[in-house]
């Protein structure tokens, strides 16, 4: 193997890195940001997010919904509360209960908000996460939000990739990441405490700890409505290899005897529910991957399992949420939204009927503890989002809000195909576009990873800004996603993972074969593991494409263990570092190390931030700097902040947003 020239990339803190990634952002802004009509551009979607018609979507304790809410008075947003009869009414009279900006002062640092987490007994005492430079480290502080002050003495820790949570008004579970002695191979938790109002942190409760070759610990409460709450640790070896542990009274964590490869979803009635990875054979019965599964648990003890849902091939569960007295699923078919919900009645659980929900993806918005209400948002590509309240006692559906049209939908169509990918599999894709032919800008996104369904969702400011001018979207439901369970996610893990770029390949062609757009016309997007589909496939096929916009992308993997998160990510790629197997695949198949010096590229613009501590940003510099070595048609986006999620400021997102759909009117139009 040749020595790597910018292997000096992985380093954030050199002064040449800072420099080649301020050089490069620079040209990209100069290239497509800093001219009136891109500025006009930001100006019009950054419109669109402070829209005040826009849903406020909340979280509802007591009957007072809590709100965070960004605009151009609060770049950086506030968190307010209104009564829920205010709401409800149309006319919700909001009290400001902070400001994040005035974190900063207080921390000394360029924080943004990551959540809040109320202890929902009493809802005016919350956790908030504030994420430094909008990445995934983050501070927790415990604020009286009736008094509009910090906890004196409260649970304050300080800036890690920490997970802490309510176990009541006096103690919290805390898995601490801000000491690397306290961290995994991949820089997340390895050890579980029980800390009491009061205590400092070295008086606190160990409770449970593992080796630092897993990947990460974490604790809760589950709170049961028709019950006692149960506390339960999550032991990961991976992303899909994971030990259930209870915490007994006296504080001893005892393994549950699950799966390794279940995930723990909610509990209820003293049931624990569970969705299978893969099938399970337990006291000569057997229960096939994807089902959802109610298991009896009693100190420590598992009982008698009923199964409530097993999806058929075209199905997955996708969700599940608990009220006080049923089990609430959210469920795809065919790439489409349905609910189910399950009551605890006579020793059984019995499925309900419900009345009937919207059609296009139905999304679980929250849950207010203590009661028996749902709130579903409802939307598809082109209808604005709804947002309904499901009351299950009575099995009443009510309409709390309308999103207004952010474009006009006037002659833009939905269609769904399929096509065969390599190996004969049938792909499914949506079209969404005016009258579309050969020379119609056509851009394909993508994600294909970690079991995440990509659904039909409002276009918002893709809809106003890119279709309403006759261009067109297509989403790819590609291996590795979840969109019909597990096996669909699996077909495309580890030395599989070439099929997710193959399937979109393979309707790349179909769109061509059908004359909706041509190959010139065809831009490819994908962020994180979207990234790298997108960027493998346009490794291997460039001439198939005419832009690719890929954000946040791994691209070398044969080193993405060593960089950031990258050790958590083994089960869904394989580990090169360890198996000579899996560096000889990606040897083949890293986007990084194909790039090839006698190959045409089309042109493409690669995303990043700086502030990026879970995909390292060396994964987008590094190629970035390798493909502009063959191709002046590639540019760099890689602003300081805002972290993987892109966690900043609106006029950060509007800003960033403009600079892709610029890129592709330049490259497409």
């Amino acid at each position: 193997m040749h020595q790597d020239p910018y292997l000096f990339l992985e380093n954030l803190d050199s002064p040449a890195t800072q420099a080649f990634a301020a050089q490069a952002h620079a040209e990209t802004v100069a290239r497509f940001l800093n001219h009136p009509e891109a500025r006009a551009l930001s100006d019009g979607i950054l419109a669109q997010m402070q829209d005040t018609r826009q849903i406020p979507f909340c979280q509802e304790h007591r009957a007072r919904m809590y709100h965070f809410h960004q605009d151009a008075e609060y770049p950086k947003g506030v968190y307010r509360v209104c009564t829920a009869a205010t709401y409800r009414s149309g006319y919700p009279e909001w009290e400001i209960l902070f400001s994040v900006a005035d974190f900063d002062e207080i921390l000394g640092d360029d924080v943004y908000l990551g959540g809040v987490s109320h202890l929902v007994e009493q809802p005016d005492r919350a956790l908030l996460t504030l994420s430094r430079a909008g990445g995934d480290t983050a501070y927790t502080l415990e604020v009286d939000l009736a008094a509009g002050a910090l906890v004196e003495g409260g649970f304050h820790f300080p800036a890690g990739k920490n997970h802490i949570s309510w176990r009541d008004e006096n103690s919290v579970w805390v898995c601490p990441a801000w000491d690397e002695r306290q961290l995994t191979a991949a820089g997340y938790p390895r050890e579980v405490w029980l800390v009491e109002r009061g205590q400092g942190f070295e008086e606190s409760t160990p409770v449970y700890q593992i080796d630092s070759d897993g990947m990460m610990v974490n604790a809760w409460r589950y709170l049961d409505p028709q019950g006692s709450p149960i506390d339960l640790i999550e032991s990961s070896d991976g992303f899909y290899t994971k030990t259930y542990l209870q915490v007994t009274k006296d504080g001893e964590a005892k393994p549950l005897n699950l799966p390794q490869d279940c995930d723990v979803v909610g509990y209820l009635a003293g049931h624990i529910l569970l969705m299978l990875r893969k099938d399970w054979h337990r006291a000569n019965q057997s229960y096939p991957s994807g089902c959802l599964l109610a298991v009896k648990l009693n100190k420590g003890e598992l009982g008698a399992a009923q199964m409530l849902f097993a999806p058929d091939e075209t199905q997955a569960l996708e969700s599940v949420e608990t009220t006080k007295r049923f089990v609430v699923a959210s469920v795809l078919d065919k790439v489409k939204g349905r609910l189910k919900a399950w009551r605890f009645e006579g020793g059984r659980w019995q499925e309900a009927e419900l009345p009937r929900l919207p059609a296009g993806v139905l999304e679980l918005a929250d849950q207010p503890w203590g009661g028996d209400v749902v709130y579903i948002a409802a939307s598809d590509f082109t209808t604005p989002l709804t947002l309904y309240a499901l009351d299950l006692n009575v099995m009443e559906l009510t309409v709390m809000r309308r999103q207004p049209q952010q474009f006009d939908p006037n002659g833009i169509e939905v269609r769904q195909f399929q096509t065969a990918s390599a190996d004969g599999v049938q792909i499914p894709y949506y079209h969404v576009g005016k009258t579309a032919d050969k020379n119609t800008p056509t851009l394909v996104y993508v994600y294909g990873g970690f079991g995440v369904p990509e659904l039909p969702h409002y276009l918002g400011s893709i809809g106003k800004y890119w279709l309403e001018q006759g261009n067109a979207f297509v989403l790819a439901n590609v291996r590795g996603g979840g969109e019909f369970g597990p096996q669909w996610h699996q077909a495309a893990q580890g030395l599989s993972k070439h099929k997710s770029a193959e399937d979109l390949l393979a309707v790349v062609h179909d769109l061509h074969k059908r004359s909706l757009t041509s190959p010139a016309k065809t831009a490819l997007q994908g962020g994180s593991n979207g990234g790298l589909v997108v960027a493998s496939a346009f490794v291997r096929e460039p001439q198939a494409i005419g832009a690719m916009v890929c954000e946040m992308p791994l691209t070398d993997m044969l080193r993405y263990p060593l960089l950031s998160a990258g050790a958590s990510w083994t089960d869904e790629y394989g580990n090169p570092l360890k198996y000579d197997i899996c560096a000889e695949y990606w040897a083949a198949h890293s986007p990084y190390h194909n790039l090839a010096d006698d190959q045409s590229y089309p042109p493409a613009l690669i995303t990043t931030s700086l502030s990026d501590d879970r995909v390292h940003p060396a994964h987008a510099l590094k190629f970035y700097a390798k493909l502009r070595q063959i191709s002046s048609q590639s540019w760099l986006y890689a602003p300081d902040g805002g972290g993987h999620t892109g966690n900043g400021t609106q006029r950060d997102a509007a800003d960033e947003l403009a600079c892709v759909l610029m890129f592709l009117k330049e490259m497409l139009c």
